[in-house]
């Protein structure tokens, strides 16, 4: 690629990354620029490594290629092959066969189980079994899989440029990589996978894997739902959609780039309106208040530059362990009224809770606990919500305990209005699994309640409403 044409792709970047800082301001994300690695797809890293690999197995190396080490049992392998196997066609058709993958098998399986990777997947390329793990040593490689390209000349052979490991949706960065024109691999309307935006946009791809977005699949799984069509389409990207995710897609599982900006981002020329886009799942039924300016600064696409490593690393631990606020389903901010206002109208809902576990919260609280904001926060009503928790006992209605307004949001629209069911969250049946485990599970966590679960626990609680 000439540096001519290198400038001036960079500088598309960067002019597309301007509007997107302006944006960053006018919603208070952190300071960033867009498309940090961008150069390295477009060019190459500039760095030739050099490799003692075997001599044997340098003599039938092509002059280029694309060393893939993968294990025939490894999963992570087996999720990529197909990926892989079109990719070397396309090195085929496109490249006049300059430049070809070469499979390198692991010396811990055997022979035989390479064999039958290659008939299952109908691998086509040069396949090498590296019994002694020499392959391997030179290279580096310490886990599959992985891939490297490397030039073989007369000098020997040098590595230069890898990814590892190689993820779902690379084989576009590969292309990329080795294409005459780069940005003819970003075909219009179709979707690449999270893996490929992040080859170029960094910091927003670290910054993407501090979300929930980046677990949504995730949380599908844990629940069990990852098979049911109510609930995948809001969980993977594109799903619905020509080229979109489709099931055994690893490519395009979570809620990634392409899911707000439309397939290909604003490469293709016609980027979707990523505001637009967040209401077809934070509809009213999943998200209890929706609105703009409290959803975007959680995508802050460029959070990770403020982080260090350390810090970083525990955020991304905590979205795992579930202990990451979901804040798009809090309530509205509002003063509670107390039970007392409440049974004026619903005097046998109310005298059902009393009896409840909710009802009689504070008294397990015993000793300093009791005054202690930490723990009153889960065994009362805050007298306002929607906002951070309080740290004085006193913002609490303590003598209350845990009451209608904990779960139903505040309720003095809902008293002033006589009623109604618009100034009131109604958790009815139609309301998803999502929300309600959400609510509930913000108390009711794996380290306070570990016995918790959310049928008998939803169980526990219909009883007030005598169902």
């Amino acid at each position: 690629m000439s540096a001519c044409r290198l400038g001036a792709a960079i500088a598309a970047l960067f002019l597309l990354g301007a509007s997107a800082l302006a944006a960053s301001v006018e919603w208070g994300w952190t300071a960033g620029e867009p498309a940090q690695g961008a150069s390295r797809v477009l060019a190459g890293p500039g760095v030739e490594v050099p490799l003692d690999l075997p001599k044997d197995f340098v003599k039938v190396l092509p002059a280029s290629s694309v060393l893939v080490y993968f294990a025939p049992s490894c999963p992570h392998c087996r999720a990529v092959a197909k990926e892989l196997e079109a990719l070397d066609q396309w090195m085929a058709t496109h490249l006049g066969g300059t430049t070809r993958i070469v499979w390198v098998a692991s010396g811990n399986q055997s022979a035989i189980a390479a064999d039958e990777f290659r008939q299952e997947f109908g691998i086509t390329g040069q396949m090498v079994h590296d019994a002694s793990g020499n392959i391997a040593a030179a290279a580096g490689w310490r886990s599959t899989p992985s891939a490297i390209l490397v030039l073989n000349d007369k000098k020997g052979p040098v590595a230069v440029d890898g990814w590892i490991p190689f993820r779902p949706g690379l084989s576009t960065l590969v292309r990329m990589r080795l294409a005459p024109d780069p940005w003819a691999e970003l075909a219009p309307g179709v979707y690449q996978g999270n893996n490929t935006c992040g080859g170029c946009h960094v910091d927003e791809m670290a910054s993407w894997r501090l979300t929930l977005h980046s677990v949504a699949w995730r949380t599908l799984q844990e629940g069990g739902d990852d098979a049911d069509p109510k609930c995948v389409g809001c969980h993977v990207t594109g799903a619905g959609r020509p080229s979109g995710w489709v099931p055994g897609d690893e490519a395009l599982v979570d809620v990634g780039c392409e899911a707000c900006h439309g397939p290909g981002g604003p490469h293709d020329g016609a980027p979707d309106d990523a505001l637009a886009s967040c209401v077809g799942c934070h509809d009213k039924e999943h998200s209890i208040v929706f609105r703009h300016d409290k959803a975007v600064p959680l995508v802050d696409h460029y959070a990770a530059t403020a982080l260090d490593e350390a810090a970083y690393t525990e955020r991304r631990k905590a979205l795992f362990r579930g202990e990451v606020p979901q804040e798009l389903i809090a309530f509205p901010e509002g003063d509670t009224v107390g039970q007392g206002a409440c049974a004026a109208c619903h005097p046998t809902e109310v005298k059902a809770w009393s009896a409840s576990a909710h009802g009689v919260a504070m008294r397990r609280l015993e000793g300093d606990a009791a005054a202690d904001a930490g723990c009153v926060k889960c065994h009362a009503t805050a007298r306002r919500v929607g906002v951070p928790p309080a740290a004085e006992v006193s913002s609490y209605h303590v003598a209350e305990s845990v009451g209608c307004e904990s779960c139903h949001g505040p309720g003095g629209a809902h008293v002033a209005a006589g009623g109604g069911t618009d100034n009131i969250v109604h958790l009815g049946e139609s309301c998803p699994v999502c929300v309600l485990e959400a609510l509930c599970t913000s108390c009711h966590t794996k380290d306070w309640d570990p016995d918790w679960a959310l049928e008998p626990g939803l169980e526990a609680v219909r009883a007030h409403h005598g169902k």
